[in-house]
């Protein structure tokens, strides 16, 4: 009874705590202060401090201008999804017996029919139900032991290209630059390693886990500098290394371009090691007379809250964009049918705007062009973003809200923040590429008075440089 009156206590005082009232004047020095630095003469810096009780911005720099935002553009997608998708929403994906089953025998095809859920075997959600030992256990219920038949990953429902068009090509072969697939598995990356030795003899290559078809073509250059980069041949499919490499041992994550064929390949090789008489036959379903669609199971996601948590934690470009093209589906009642159109990561973008448009958010600073923000072509101005995250206020009174799933900002800005209350009294979203470093996000981190923005473009400084600048200017905006 004593411990949980000390709780009541230490919630109570947490929720009355004072928060660190701003005036407009300093507000505005600080962010004066940061500006008229040398090391940002030169860049496109745009900063912006709104209360979200007086309902307006106190202090800002380069209010107006749009900057290349990065990854904060995931917060734009993540809120839109909240509003437009709903808290409970969830990938659904179905898996069906087509054949005929007769007592323990199921002779046909095992068909998964992907629906552009990005989680299936991700390594990166808590409490993720096994999806493989989810067929498993289905198939065993029904009384199935036996299966004569094929595995058929059914990824027609996006129809290619998976990967967003405004995505740069140099970014689409390493992990950070997974595509969205109508059937997604292990987070669309493998690991890829080999050698080279000291007489620039290159040694075998090892994909691991090892994907049905998937070569590796070599085109490096070797001996002169460690620059090695992957490309993906969708239609090989192969990954082509290119660039130029050392003698050294390398190993690093790059995209599988086919993750249906790794996924048909994992299930396959689940039936066999449990026990199931599987016999592999590609023409068992055409055999047939009379074959039948059973519906074996529907695999369903994590709640929508939990893939936002987890995308915005670890900047997930590939959940971003499923997410952004779930919306796109929504919007044009398209769930549940053959396949999507070519245009649905358009069609999300426009919901998008529409929703923001109603809620009273300006979109004419809003160059969206895809839902994570790896295109360089995504701006935005910090006016935009903070109305936007002033609107995600004003509009969700109960339930959750987009600071409940946003990161603190421990160890993301600076490491004089990094030692002061306002490392989890802030949330944030970053968002970096090259000469591009963003944050935006709400102080304090469970009640907010204050929704800000800081982009800043073509600075001339180092990274780590610029993030103790913007982790200064945080200090001595909200520290006390």
């Amino acid at each position: 009874m004593m411990k949980h009156l000390f709780t009541l206590i230490a919630l109570t005082a947490l929720a009355i705590a004072p928060v660190h009232a701003l005036t407009p004047q300093q507000a505005q020095q600080a962010i004066d202060n940061m500006a008229n630095d040398a090391q940002l003469r030169h860049a496109s810096l745009g900063v912006a401090v709104y209360d979200l009780d007086s309902a307006r911005v106190i202090a800002s720099h380069g209010l107006d201008q749009s900057d290349i935002t990065a990854s904060t553009m995931k917060t734009v997608t993540s809120a839109a999804a909240l509003e437009l998708l709903g808290n409970d929403f969830c990938f659904e994906t179905p898996v069906y017996l087509d054949g005929e089953i007769k007592g323990d025998r199921f002779k046909g095809n095992l068909v998964v029919r992907g629906t552009g859920d990005p989680t299936l075997g991700s390594r990166y959600l808590a409490q993720l139900p096994d999806f493989v030992g989810e067929i498993v256990t289905a198939l065993r219920q029904r009384g199935i032991s036996r299966i004569e038949g094929a595995i058929v990953a059914d990824d027609s429902y996006y129809p290619f290209p998976y990967y967003h068009s405004a995505w740069d090509v140099g970014d689409l072969g390493w992990s950070y630059g997974a595509a969205v697939h109508a059937l997604n598995w292990a987070d669309n990356v493998v690991n890829l390693s080999f050698s080279v030795d000291s007489s620039l003899q290159v040694s075998p290559f090892t994909i691991t886990p090892a994907v049905p078809g998937l070569q590796v073509i070599n085109r490096l250059h070797l001996g002169y500098r460690d620059a090695v980069e992957p490309n993906l041949e969708y239609a090989t499919p192969a990954i082509v290394l290119v660039g130029e490499a050392v003698a050294k041992d390398y190993r690093f994550n790059v995209v599988n371009p086919t993750p249906a064929a790794l996924l048909a390949d994992s299930i396959t090789h689940a039936l066999q090691h449990s026990g199931f008489k599987f016999k592999l036959k590609d023409n068992a379903y055409r055999k047939l007379r009379n074959p039948q669609r059973t519906l074996l199971l529907v695999h369903r996601s994590p709640a929508l809250t939990d893939i936002i948590t987890s995308l915005l934690d670890r900047s997930d470009n590939m959940y971003a964009h499923a997410l952004l093209r779930a919306i796109g589906a929504h919007d044009r009642s398209l769930v549940g049918k053959d396949m999507m159109h070519t245009d649905l990561d358009a069609t999300g973008i426009a919901a998008i705007k529409r929703w923001l448009t109603a809620g009273g958010v300006d979109t004419s600073p809003l160059f969206m062009r895809d839902g994570s923000g790896l295109a360089r072509a995504n701006k935005a101005s910090p006016h935009f973003f903070v109305e936007m995250l002033a609107m995600m206020q004003r509009t969700r009174p109960s339930g959750t809200r987009l600071c409940d799933l946003m990161p603190t900002a421990a160890g993301r800005v600076g490491s004089e923040l990094k030692a002061t209350p306002l490392a989890t009294d802030i949330v944030l979203k970053s968002g970096s590429m090259s000469d591009v470093q963003c944050f935006v996000g709400y102080y304090p981190a469970h009640q907010p008075r204050y929704a800000w923005a800081v982009l800043a473009n073509n600075y001339n400084c180092s990274r780590a440089q610029i993030k103790q600048h913007i982790g200064n200017l945080l200090i001595n905006l909200f520290g006390q």
